[in-house]
């Protein structure tokens, strides 16, 4: 059915906003290629939803987000970088430290635990108030336990749909009731799916069912929609989904020779579930009579896990080279911890469309802009002609990126800056309190155990393999010293030695 005029504050119809959150999920994730050539990966997932996407509208080659899900999150709502917001670490209790304890360097001590709380600026709070219907769908992971911000509908939600502290399910299984069974697991239960349980009904195809029933409600209100749909997909506890395990299972990687693991089978079939996902929803949207006027933005929270937990790439190689050529993978300072795909499109095209016609996007483009999750808030307000609800002291870092989707203008030389102060998890490749800003080409890491600077030209190395700190000195300075003026204008926390808690600023070179 067609849904009624959607009028704007100002008597005008405006678009329907659906973000599509994929969690974890690295940048060679998918058949949809997010760099110069396919890849071996890109031949090994299969995502048609995602490739009819990005069909329609633009991939932005050098998006990025932060290195774990809490800070990328909150920097979606708030706009805020993580450096200013404090959320800088994935939270769970509001008491609990998450950071883990290796290393001479413990964490900020009054880094935000609790998450964000009711009363803070937040997008869904903001386009709630311009007339928006709300719905949130998934991982919230915004507010720790037993604090108002752990519910969605206290930040601006209309609807929530299974979200609630924890960053990751129980069990992504029906006949497991997604972790409700496991009292030892509790705090990773989902919430509000007891329709489901004892059923073999996969999460992601529970939350998405869902997801389209509130979808018919917001329909029938005669409200724009904002969908936020953040699956708990693709993160850990890595489990099949039924329906696609089949594409995988006994097989190779395509061209390789090398066998597929068994839990890279389940890993696959996992990303599959979550692109027939996007499939279903943009459907469902067509089905309604709104898919002309409904933009989409497709993205992930951080770089894929590659850390732990996984199996043997198609380059026979094991971790830290899961998001190849990129290095290393989530919690980490380099590229395979926040480069992620992203795709912005129309859900159906139509050129005759007036909110098409305002905001045109080329189908089949692609774009090397840089943008960061901190983009999405004053984007979708612009998009929703909400940008004015913005009160004019709040500060945020998030830019408007509607000129960059449509080609209209580029900003290759914005800086992107990264703030995490704690240790993720195991020992590796970057995973250790660090600072980075990059600048058109050029990306300057600050590691704070070792007071070491590095400096790559991604242009030239994407895999972050010569280290330029040597050779180029002023170019160091140059972007150190723009990292160290703009940490301290946002007031940044620093880590702080852990026997003494004396505070470790960062060292200009």
């Amino acid at each position: 059915m067609a849904a009624p005029f959607l009028a704007g504050a100002q008597g005008r119809k405006r678009p329907n906003i659906l973000v599509f959150l994929v969690d974890d999920m690295g940048w060679q994730d998918t058949s949809v290629a997010f760099w110069k050539e396919p890849t071996a990966l890109n031949r090994h997932f299969r995502t048609p939803n995602m490739e009819r996407l990005a069909r329609q509208g633009v991939r932005f080659t050098n998006a990025h987000a932060h290195p774990v899900c809490s800070p990328t999150r909150t920097s979606i709502m708030t706009g805020q970088n993580p450096a200013r917001h404090r959320v800088t670490n994935w939270t769970l209790h509001p008491d609990q430290d998450t950071s883990r304890n290796w290393g001479p360097l413990a964490a900020p001590p009054e880094w935000r635990m609790e998450g964000i709380q009711p009363g803070e600026v937040t997008l869904a709070q903001l386009l709630h108030d311009s007339g928006y219907y709300t719905i949130h769908c998934g991982k919230a992971h915004w507010g720790a336990s037993d604090t108002p911000g752990s519910d969605p509908t206290n930040l601006g939600f209309d609807i929530n749909i299974a979200g609630h502290e924890a960053g990751a399910p129980g069990s992504y299984q029906g006949v497991d009731d997604y972790g409700n069974k496991d009292p030892k697991r509790s705090a990773w239960a989902v919430p509000g799916m007891e329709k489901y349980h004892e059923t073999d009904v996969h999460l992601t195809d529970a939350l998405t069912l869902e997801a389209k029933a509130a979808l018919e409600t917001a329909a029938e209100s005669g409200k724009p929609f904002y969908l936020y749909m953040a699956h708990y997909a693709v993160h850990t506890p890595i489990q099949p989904h039924k329906r696609f395990h089949g594409h995988y299972e006994d097989r190779e990687y395509p061209e390789t020779g090398h066998d597929i693991p068994k839990v890279e089978e389940d890993y696959a079939s996992m990303v599959e579930g979550m692109d027939a996902s996007l499939g279903a929803l943009l459907e469902k949207i067509e089905e309604l009579g709104v898919a002309e006027d409904t933009v989409v933005i497709f993205t992930s929270d951080n770089g894929g896990l590659s850390a732990h937990g996984r199996g043997e790439t198609p380059r026979g190689t094991k971790l830290n080279t899961h998001n190849w050529p990129l290095k290393a993978g989530k919690g980490s300072a380099y590229e395979g911890g926040t480069r992620v795909p992203f795709i912005a499109a129309w859900a159906k095209l139509d050129g005759q469309n007036p909110l098409q016609q305002e905001l045109p996007i080329e189908p089949g483009s692609e774009s090397r802009q840089p943008v960061v999750s901190e983009d999405l808030f004053p984007t979708a307000l612009g998009i929703a002609g909400a940008e004015g609800l913005i009160p004019g002291d709040y500060a945020y870092e998030g830019r408007d990126a509607r000129a960059w989707i449509t080609g209209r203008r580029h900003d290759y030389d914005r800086p992107l800056i990264v703030h995490y102060p704690h240790v993720w998890g195991p020992k590796g490749p970057g995973y250790e309190p660090h600072s980075s800003i990059r600048r058109d080409d050029w990306k300057a890491i600050y590691f704070y155990i070792p007071q070491r600077w590095e400096l790559y030209n991604l242009k030239k190395d994407l895999p972050e393999q010569k280290d330029l700190a040597g050779e180029r000195p002023r170019k160091l300075k140059k972007l150190a010293e723009e990292l160290r003026a703009s940490l301290e204008r946002m007031n940044a926390q620093w880590p702080v030695l852990r026997e003494t808690g004396e505070v470790r600023p960062m060292k200009t070179p």
